[in-house]
């Protein structure tokens, strides 16, 4: 009774292939059916999401997984996490991030979003790893200022000492008794290669002997306190490695719940992803579920179009009327591919995966599969092939109800044919009268006929092309299949006395049956025929329509163009008007003016020239004062930048001088020298700001004394009638530039923000244009 009969663990052995993790790939192979219908269209759901998602963008790999087990345990053993595990939970945060990236780029799903929400923010723990370690795992030499001075104080005596050695071995003293001319260390100390014998002419250390026994490398005594001095360096450094990783190692541990849940997450996206790869690769649909009907419409096997073999689909339809379908035909006819189709179809929607046919398929949420295909012969249970095919049936007979799936490939073959039709057809009606779904193939003739329309039971086929012998394993509903035992020997040749003398030992029952068989060949033709027809039609309809949809498209460019052409040959017309008008008097120009808006539609011509506005309502002040207009305070007799609309009190939050004021509205006017409608600012005026432009340098802010920092020169910016302002903040773990970008497209009083071009600073700067 085992679901693998039907190529089951085949499709999870393709399924568990996308997996990047170890412990994805086993929870794959595993795969179950899920608990109702309910959970598997969620399921449909979710991996149809996925799936939009990785046709536009890459999946992240999430490698970390298979490490994470490594350094978890230390980790909650509160254990001092070494380098090489650092390096490990640095590449686990990044692929956090890169998920929560992927995730963010749906903006409609809610699922998606509740699981970015609860998703670790990797952005700090990753920040406080990339201060202490680099990518390569090393320690970072200023992972704190004492570290710092440490590694400064060391490289700086050991750049003396060698420098002392260069001098030393350049001594002409120095010559006769060193075996060569350069400076090594061993055991962590600057050393001098000294001739064997010769070391007593030497004041110093032995540290070192060479293997030949020729060379002894000494410790020059000037030099002793300086290495010795490297020496607790060394030691000093250690210990603040230590002491720097043991606080890491505290701070993720506090952060061991959420770095748990995290990995869970993303071993449920590992499996997510492998299975939407799946339905890409199968081009796999969410289908409907039904309480009493199956209807599978371009239906095929799932390991065919992994393979790329040249798939036939088919439409099986069984309902409550016909419940059972009977599969006849030749060997390699497809019959039992057709069997195991429809059993993947209904045990991968059970398990929540995609399904290969059309997306309007429904069938029932299967609670049990049953099987009987292949040899279940079993030598430790004393069961001959039959025996064991009879028991597998028997345990079918507890199969009750729309929500049971009976598969049968050549029930009771393998036995007496009359007797094993008998007994088929018994089985077979039994299952039918426990009103489940079956599908049952057989060589059997006296199973094809003697179905009442009440018995729940209908044949089926699937073509063979008579004159070439070959299947075209189109499935026929309704008609029962000829196993072409005879036509098979005369097709291949058999001698033809030999063929006449098998007709003679057929029973006249059997003639009967042929004969009509022949008939319903004859039929199948007539509809094969038919069928051939129609799709021609079809074909020829589709043609047509394509035809006349380019004529249409090839319209709508040409119209398209026509318009265009019109329209700029009306803009260059209406340009050159203005150019004539603007050397004219100004009684010509308005002459000419008055002349170009009576040549325009109505909607756009010309209105009156602006007036100077009266400000008598909180409304009109909100009209023409929006948030971030410059304003003058009566009051304080200074100018400031509004930062909200009017509130029920009436009054209006002003920053000005890096205070935040609530003024009245009636107290707001506008500032010395600007009228009520837009002005136009100078060249000039332009080209200072442009040679002025404000700076603003982030580089070693937190992102909250950043964004104070960028509220200040704003306004301080906008108060001078500035342009534009340069920030710098400079790469990182980009969370800083993430941070002010955000800012900025929020605030009221930016018109835009650009990075910086290769030229002016790359994406290190920002430029903020007010």
């Amino acid at each position: 009774m085992s679901i693998s009969n039907i190529d089951w663990d085949q499709i999870l052995g393709k399924l568990a292939h996308f997996a990047s993790s170890n412990e994805a790939k086993e929870k794959l192979l595993q795969l179950g059916p899920l608990p109702d219908a309910v959970s598997a269209k969620n399921s449909f759901t979710q991996i149809s999401i996925i799936r939009d998602l990785l046709k536009v963008h890459p999946r992240p790999l999430l490698e970390s997984l298979d490490l994470f087990p490594l350094w978890m345990r230390r980790l909650e053993h509160q254990g001092l996490l070494k380098t090489n595990e650092l390096k490990d939970i640095r590449l686990f945060l990044i692929e956090i991030i890169e998920l929560r990236d992927l995730l963010q780029k749906n903006e409609y799903s809610e699922w998606l979003k509740d699981v970015v929400s609860q998703l670790l923010t990797a952005e700090e723990p990753l920040s406080a790893i990339d201060q202490i370690i680099l990518p390569s795992g090393e320690i970072r030499s200023d992972a704190s200022e004492t570290l710092y001075k440490l590694f400064k104080e060391k490289n700086d005596l050991s750049s003396k000492i060698q420098k002392n050695l260069d001098q030393l071995v350049k001594t002409h003293e120095m010559q006769p008794i060193l075996q060569d001319k350069f400076v090594t260390s061993r055991s962590g100390r600057w050393v001098l290669p000294i001739k064997s014998g010769m070391q007593h002419d030497f004041e110093g250390i032995i540290h070192a002997q060479s293997h030949s026994k020729q060379t002894v490398f000494m410790e020059p005594q000037s030099i002793i306190p300086l290495n010795n001095r490297i020496q607790q360096i060394q030691v000093e450094i250690e210990e603040e490695i230590e002491q720097l990783l043991r606080q890491l190692s505290n701070y993720l541990y506090d952060l061991k719940t959420p770095i748990q849940k995290a990995k869970e997450t993303l071993l449920d996206f590992d499996q997510l992803f492998s299975k939407a790869q799946l339905s890409l690769v199968l081009n796999a649909k969410s289908i409907q579920f039904s309480k009493n009907h199956i209807e599978l419409k371009e239906l095929a096997h799932p390991l065919l179009i992994i393979n790329n073999e040249n798939v036939v689909k088919n439409n099986v339809s069984l309902n409550s009327e016909h419940r059972i379908l009977l599969l006849s035909g030749p060997n390699a006819g497809g019959k039992t591919v057709l069997l195991k189709s429809i059993g993947l179809a209904v045990q991968m929607a059970r398990c929540g995966l995609l399904v290969c046919c059309s997306e309007d398929s429904r069938i029932p949420f299967m609670d049990k599969i049953y099987t009987s295909i292949g040899d279940q012969q079993s030598v430790d249970e004393n069961l001959s092939t039959f025996a064991a095919h009879l028991l597998s049936l028997n345990q079918s007979l507890s199969a009750s109800g729309p929500q049971h799936l009976i598969l049968v490939d050549e029930i009771c073959g393998s036995t007496d044919p009359e007797e094993g039709a008998a007994l088929a057809r018994s089985f077979i009606q039994r299952f039918s009268d426990n009103l489940c779904f079956g599908v049952i193939t057989s060589h059997l003739s006296p199973l094809k006929i003697g179905w009442n329309k009440n018995s729940g039971v209908i044949n089926g086929s699937l073509e063979y092309d008579k004159t070439s012998g070959n299947p075209s394993y189109n499935f026929l509903l309704g008609i029962p299949g000829d196993s072409l035992a005879i036509k098979t020997a005369m097709r291949v040749g058999v001698e033809k006395s030999i063929i006449d003398s098998a007709l003679n030992y057929l029973s006249p029952e059997s003639k009967l049956y042929m004969d009509r068989l022949k008939e319903v060949e004859t039929l199948k033709e007539q509809v094969s025929e038919l069928n051939i027809r129609l799709r021609q039609q079809l074909t020829e309809t589709k043609s047509e329509a394509q035809k006349y949809k380019a004529q249409i498209k090839q319209f709508e460019l040409e119209k398209n163009n026509l318009l265009e052409k019109e329209l700029n040959s009306f803009k260059q017309d209406l340009d050159e008007k203005i150019r004539s008008a603007r050397v004219d008097s100004l009684f010509k120009k308005h002459e000419e003016f008055e002349k170009i808006k009576d040549s325009l539609p109505k909607i756009v011509k010309g209105t009156n020239t602006p007036k100077e506005i009266t400000i008598d309502t909180k409304d009109d002040f909100d009209k023409y004062f929006p948030p971030g207009t410059k304003v003058f305070i009566n009051s304080l007799q200074r100018d400031g930048i509004t930062q909200s609309a009017t509130n029920n009190r009436g009054e209006v939050t002003v920053m000005s001088e890096s205070m935040r004021l609530s003024v009245p509205w009636q107290q707001l006017t506008f500032p010395k020298g600007i009228k009520a409608h837009p002005t136009k600012k100078s060249s000039a005026s332009l080209a200072h700001q442009v040679l002025t432009d404000r700076t603003l340098d982030l580089r070693g802010f937190s992102v909250e004394d950043a964004i104070s920092e960028i509220e200040i020169q704003l306004d301080q910016a906008v108060l001078n009638q500035e342009d534009r302002v340069k920030i710098i903040h400079g790469h990182g773990t980009d969370t800083l530039k993430k941070s002010v970008r955000s800012y900025l497209s929020r605030s009221p009083i930016i018109k835009k923000w650009a990075a910086g071009q290769e030229h002016t600073g790359g994406d290190g700067i920002t430029w903020a244009y007010l």
